[in-house]
């Protein structure tokens, strides 16, 4: 599916140098929004909205959560606007093994069962959180197939990353811009832009 992100008042496309790429992992670890036309169950949420392989996505995230409660049954479970999923690759302990999608000793937490009102849940944008691995081995097709987050929180992450915009072939509202312009720009920004993120392969 191209094209993720619902249409937001503006756009910012960076094209970055692949050797740079890892440093843009942090950013689906603090939340990007994704935007569904309508609910999706949680595990199309992950192969067809996040492009995740179902091979992977069965086996690499076990740690699978819907507003922050385990998710057992991820093919009845919805994801729907204003939701959050988090994900994470195996977690360690007892605890982990008792939070873990459908887990033998999941009795063991009877009080955090993900219960919803399916029949309510409808499209908008929804929050994704990834950890650890899972965060580093997929954000670039989150990224490059666009996110929603404010302007604030974008210009606080390259900040916080030290990131050199000058590297980066920066396009807004469908026209090139210098990365002075960038900066300059969000800043006056207060809500939420569609952020893609493309890694330029030589």
């Amino acid at each position: 599916m191209e094209g993720i992100t619902c249409p937001v008042s503006n756009q910012l496309v960076l094209t970055i140098p692949e050797n740079s790429a890892s440093v843009w992992h942090g950013l689906v670890r603090r939340g990007v929004g994704v935007f569904l036309e309508q609910a999706v169950s949680v595990r199309d949420f992950m192969t067809e909205i996040l492009g995740m392989e179902l091979d992977y996505a069965t086996n690499s995230v076990p740690g699978l959560f819907l507003n922050n409660a385990p998710v057992d049954d991820w093919r009845e479970e919805l994801v729907g606007g204003g939701d959050e999923v988090g994900m994470s690759g195996t977690m360690p302990g007892l605890c982990g093994i008792a939070l873990r999608r459908s887990s033998p000793i999941r009795a063991f937490r009877p009080d955090l069962v993900s219960r919803h009102d399916d029949a309510k849940r409808k499209g908008g944008v929804a929050v994704v959180k990834m950890f650890n691995f899972v965060a580093l081995d997929c954000f670039k097709p989150v990224l490059r197939r666009g996110v929603v987050v404010p302007a604030q929180a974008v210009l606080q992450y390259v900040a916080d990353q030290e990131i050199n915009l000058d590297e980066c072939v920066c396009s807004w509202d469908g026209a090139s811009v210098n990365p002075e312009q960038v900066r300059e720009i969000m800043s006056g920004v207060c809500g939420d832009i569609e952020l893609t993120v493309r890694m330029d392969v030589p």
